[in-house]
This record gives structure tokens, C-alpha cells and sequence, in this order.
């Protein structure tokens, strides 16, 4: 799907029942600008999913972050197998950007580890 392609729903986390999955049984990849959940599938189109907590931001914030990633997702989805990633900005973060999300998103799919000294941050 090429950048500003369309997002269509076949390429969309759209119940609870999906993201609960995710959350229950994927695996977790903290990246630099996001925490990306990945559960792998058998067949099908990789899709994605965008969780963005009030305490990020207000509306626009939230919303800016969502536009991005569902970009940062359309610039990868070719290359991405077939699995549902559930998306979250990192605590703290600012300023995403569209290389940043798109980079946690292949590094999430390729089931790269976490770059040293940036875990996520400690459950509260």
C-alpha cells in the first residue's frame, strides 16, 4: 500500500475482541517513538491498530500521532507479513515522526530487539 493510499478497513484493528488478542497474547517491541505489540497470523494482510491514552495529549496531539502512524503503516505494509500490530506512543514523547514510527513498525515486524539502554518505562 503506498504512502497516501487509502486505509482501508480489511488493513484495520476494528473490534475489541482484536486489540484484547493482541494485548493478551502478543509479544511487545519497545521502539524509540512507540510500543509496538505484534501477534502473528496465519494468512492475510498485515493490519494495525492505534491506542492513544488522554495523557498523551489533547485531541490534536492524539489525533497527529494516529495520522502518523496509520502513514508510517502504509509506507510498510508490502513488507510486512501477515500480523495484527497494535500501536502506542512512548511515554514522553513529543514530537513523533514519520520515519521514526515507520522504523519501531519494521523493526516490531522483523522481531528485531530493543535498542540497549531503551526499555519501557516502569509499570506504575
Amino acid at each position: 500500500m503506498p504512502p497516501g493510499a487509502p486505509y482501508p478497513k480489511s488493513a484495520r484493528l476494528r473490534s475489541r475482541g482484536e486489540f484484547r488478542a493482541i494485548l493478551d497474547h502478543g509479544e511487545a517491541f519497545p521502539g524509540r517513538e512507540a510500543l509496538v505489540r505484534r501477534l502473528r497470523r496465519e494468512t492475510g494482510p498485515a493490519r494495525l491498530g492505534v491506542t492513544v491514552p488522554r495523557g498523551y495529549g489533547g485531541a490534536v496531539a492524539r489525533n497527529r500521532f494516529r495520522r502518523l502512524a496509520r502513514e508510517a503503516f502504509r509506507a510498510v505494509a508490502l513488507t510486512l507479513g501477515p500480523m495484527d500490530l497494535l500501536l502506542s506512543p512512548r511515554r514522553g514523547l513529543k514530537e513523533p515522526t514519520l520515519a521514526g514510527l515507520g522504523r519501531d513498525l519494521e523493526q516490531a515486524a522483523r522481531g528485531a530487539p530493543r535498542a540497549a539502554g531503551r526499555g519501557p518505562a516502569p509499570r506504575r
